[in-house]
């Protein structure tokens, strides 16, 4: 009886330390959603970055090349051609990010995080935010 009690004490610390690394801080998890965050800040930058160089709003991915975002993100637009990360066009912005606040510039599609129902975005002041489906869709009708 001792030794049963020692195994499952042993498996308990292991599944606990194993769930602490896959979910605690630091964990792959977090890994995963800094790196979206990341990104989608690297793609809103690039669309002021596109306006202070040009004097116009990018309209398409192609535009976009034309910024640093290839030097920041090497695979920027794999993430945007495969639907991981999606740019909302617009051709209405004002040139200071803060009076975009209310806007989704960008906005993370893919994976298992967005399976689960909540997407990152990209709010038009650079901030990221984790939301829900039903916050995006509601937020990406007022736009329209």
């Amino acid at each position: 009886m001792k030794r049963r009690w020692k195994i499952l004490a042993t498996a308990g610390l292991f599944l606990i330390a194993l769930l602490y690394g896959l979910l605690g801080p630091g964990s792959l998890l977090d890994v995963a959603h800094q790196t979206i965050r990341l990104h989608l800040r690297f793609i809103g930058a690039s669309i002021y970055e596109y306006h202070a160089k040009t004097g116009h709003w990018p309209a398409r991915v192609e535009d976009l090349a034309e910024t640093s975002l290839p030097r920041q993100s090497p695979y920027w637009k794999a993430m945007i051609d495969g639907g991981a990360n999606v740019v909302v066009w617009h051709d209405d912005l004002q040139p200071n990010p803060r009076d975009n606040a209310r806007v989704i510039l960008a906005y993370h599609n893919r994976g298992l995080l967005a399976s689960l129902g909540r997407h990152w975005v990209c709010w038009g002041d650079l901030r990221t935010e984790y939301i829900k489906d039903d916050q995006l869709r509601a937020s990406l009708q007022a736009m329209k």
